[in-house]
């Protein structure tokens, strides 16, 4: 399910210090754990753009949400806590079991990113109004060129973010999502959550499966020879067995993150590849006769780099440092 956002007129004001965008990251991370909500957004990647209807709920059993284009191929995606299932019409549902998946508006713990080794700099840079309501603007900037940054406007009565924008090392923007329409604190039925797609086929799983052991605490395989400044292994995934058996590395700078894949192969000469989708960058090459995949929200250098140095740990079997 692709990003979005449309274009509202802001009305910049100065800086304010740091503290207060921390403050502000804040109550953006409590507001999404606590705040059910309905809306519309409007997404841009790409030269493409869609539209999305968003119901996020949140009560005593946690957070379940469902996101469905409005125009388009028929698709949603249905999220029930860590647990994502993606659903396009025609075809099998697809299940993200991963510690860590990516939402359509991430929380972002501040005290994890902006601490003595900071890969951001954190600074509120004014105020606008997005669908109708006032909002405080916050930057997450990048210190170098191997992840994105990004804008957030959120919601000056709750915190909540009503629009953000990923931007490039040049300033570019590279994917944005804004809501048109949002109603806060709402009630929430169960048949808003349900999806309107069939799924007959067998779901088919992506990232660390049901049946794959994914401990944080588990010591890697593989490791990527060189890894950018501030990213840490977060959780380790196998399955099947032997020759066939596949591993997944998850790593994350506590905002930014990427996947690695490495599986069995049949055949060998497969040539590296390098793909773009919005903000996602998908690397994958054959190393040691394994395919590897790297994907993740950060520009191409990073799954370059990464993927096009992987190696099996031998002796020492912990992740790479930076």
């Amino acid at each position: 399910m692709r990003r979005c956002s449309g274009i509202i007129l802001l009305l910049l004001a100065g800086p304010l210090a740091a503290g207060s965008a921390e403050q502000w990251l804040e109550r953006m991370d409590d507001a999404l754990a606590t705040i059910s909500y309905r809306g519309t957004l409007v997404s841009i990647s790409n030269n493409r753009v869609d539209t999305l209807r968003v119901i996020h709920r949140v009560d005593q059993h946690g957070v379940r949400e469902r996101i469905h284009a409005l125009d388009g191929i028929p698709r949603e995606v249905l999220r029930d806590g860590d647990s994502v299932r993606c659903l396009i019409d025609g075809q099998s549902s697809v299940v993200v079991d991963n510690p860590f998946p990516r939402r359509l508006l991430a929380r972002i713990p501040p005290r994890e990113m902006f601490g003595e080794n900071a890969v951001y700099r954190l600074h509120e840079v004014g105020a606008g109004r997005v669908a109708g309501r006032d909002a405080r603007i916050i930057e997450i900037a990048p210190l170098d060129d191997y992840r994105y940054g990004r804008r957030l406007w959120l919601d000056q009565a709750t915190g909540l973010p009503l629009r953000s924008q990923i931007y490039d090392h040049q300033g570019n923007a590279v994917e944005k999502l804004s809501f048109v329409e949002i109603e806060m604190h709402v009630e929430i039925g169960d048949h808003e959550l349900t999806s309107e797609l069939t799924d007959k086929a067998q779901p088919v799983h992506y990232g660390i499966g049901k049946n794959d052991d994914a401990l944080a605490s588990a010591a890697p395989s593989w490791a990527p020879e060189r890894l950018p400044p501030g990213f840490r292994l977060a959780s380790v995934g196998r399955g099947g067995q032997g020759a066939q058996g596949h591993e997944h590395l998850l790593f994350s700078d506590g905002l930014a993150s990427f996947s690695i894949y490495v599986e069995a192969v049949d055949d060998q000469r497969l040539a590296e590849h390098l793909e773009a989708r919005g903000a996602t960058h998908i690397y994958s090459s054959v190393h040691n006769g394994r395919m590897v995949t790297v994907v993740g929200e950060v520009p191409a250098s990073t799954v370059h780099l990464v993927g096009s140095g992987l190696r099996r740990l031998a002796v020492e079997n912990s992740a790479p440092r930076d």
